[in-house]
């Protein structure tokens, strides 16, 4: 069975508006209480991102948790604090959960549920499944909720230990005025730091600003003279960078560039885990230096799954999720940037960019549509698809989902040849719209 309103990311959606209306959010409290304490859950971590929705929605969460669970809150922090705490928490005593209020890198009018488990991984299907069964056969809520308590964040941001920078290093930090613009600022010291969506402002979180909306970035590198920017998506489980030529470094060249950096230091990963998405210069870099990789689905959660099963602690997505589970059980956009500027910093000055592979023509073209018609019931894709393969084999390398938040169905083609990338796509686009009612 499907899930109705869970996506990849947790619940997101347009705040206040169904299944987010401050009524919902209250009974999704009692439902999230109802199931967690059926596992055993005692306590629930609870942190919010700035958008003006958020502290509204989390009065609301906490009324519906009730006195089902002791509730723990940490505020306005960025999502990576709550799944560190939830797991510390955890291993120090009572079974936790969490709940992150944040619509990551979506507009400030969004906003949504995220959950973690007790490892401060996020819910498993079977979970968020028994949760939506709860919050269906709940009538509307009311009850009475005890203070929560309160949760520091310093705990979390000494576990990442800051960084002072070379006093010659130059560097632009955008936190695209969200969760991390006041942690970003305790961590990160000395050097010639210029700041680029600071404060935290909800209505501004992600206009313009972040690691979805790089050219502001760029800009202010080029102007500032910097070694390179880093952005901060809104709820900080993602970073991505931009060198001094205002060049993109994606979460596929960071983990390379930390891969690299283990191996100098006699501590080689066992292996790398990457996406769909993952590009195949990657994959290819990576086997060259006897590194394995292997793919998973979309998504934190799957790549984390995978990494549970192998063993292995470094993963990573192009969009700039990279999890070091020796730093922390989730993506963290404040531990890569922190882990990054370490690797570059232990490069020399004239080398400090001689590292990146060279990726293989890739694009992404996104397809609005009004309804999430099922891939396999698409037939004029299919065909192109089944064309594109029979042309070109495994010279070309195809990717076709919906995302997980919103209705478009993404349509990624991969190949050695940057003309093969483009005549596939535009055969899959057109088959597309063939089959789909567009917005």
């Amino acid at each position: 069975m499907s899930l109705r309103y869970f996506g990849t990311d947790g619940i997101r959606g347009v705040a206040l508006r169904s299944p987010l209306t401050l009524e919902e959010v209250t009974r999704w409290g009692a439902a999230w209480a109802q199931v967690a304490r059926k596992a055993g859950v005692k306590r629930l971590v609870v942190g919010w991102d700035p958008r003006s929705s958020s502290c509204p929605m989390s009065e609301a969460f906490i009324l519906g948790v009730g006195l089902n669970l002791k509730v723990l809150v940490l505020g306005m922090a960025p999502t990576p604090a709550v799944a560190w705490n939830v797991a510390r928490l955890t291993t120090e005593g009572e079974k936790t959960w969490g709940l992150m209020i944040s619509a990551s890198h979506n507009p400030p009018e969004d906003n949504g549920l995220k959950g973690f488990n007790e490892l401060g991984e996020k819910l498993e299907e079977k979970q968020e499944r028994a949760i939506e069964l709860a919050f269906d056969e709940l009538p509307k809520h009311t009850t009475i909720s005890a203070a929560p308590s309160r949760l520091d964040l310093q705990s979390y941001l000494a576990h990442l230990e800051g960084l002072t920078l070379p006093p010659d290093f130059r560097v632009v930090i955008d936190c695209a005025h969200g969760a991390t613009a006041e942690a970003a600022i305790e961590l990160f010291h000395g050097g010639d730091i210029h700041w680029l969506g600071v404060p935290a402002d909800g209505p501004r979180i992600n206009v313009g600003v972040g690691s979805t909306h790089l050219d502001a970035l760029a800009a202010a590198v080029a102007v500032q003279g910097a070694h390179l920017g880093i952005a901060f998506d809104g709820d900080g489980d993602r970073c991505l960078l931009v060198d001094a030529e205002g060049r993109v470094v994606d979460g596929d060249q960071m983990v390379w560039l930390l891969a690299q950096d283990r191996v100098a230091c006699g501590d080689a990963p066992p292996g790398v885990v990457g996406t769909l998405m993952t590009n195949g210069g990657l994959a290819q870099a990576l086997g060259q230096a006897g590194i394995p990789f292997v793919r998973t689905a979309v998504g934190d959660k799957y790549l984390l799954r995978e990494m549970a099963k192998r063993g292995w602690d470094l993963a990573a997505e192009a969009s700039g999720h990279l999890i070091q589970k020796r730093v922390g059980p989730s993506g963290d956009g404040l531990a890569a940037a922190l882990s990054i500027l370490r690797a570059l910093l232990h490069r020399p000055a004239d080398r400090r960019w001689a590292w990146t592979f060279v990726p293989w023509p890739q694009r992404l073209v996104n397809v609005m549509a009004k309804d999430r018609k099922a891939v396999a019931a698409c037939g004029d894709l299919l065909s192109a698809m089944a064309a594109i393969d029979s042309r070109w084999g495994s010279g070309v390398r195809q990717v076709v989902r919906w995302s997980g938040t919103e209705p478009k169905l993404r349509l990624m083609v991969e190949a050695q040849e940057a003309g093969w990338v483009d005549q596939a796509l535009t055969e899959l686009e057109a088959a597309a719209r063939r089959d789909l009612a567009l917005i």
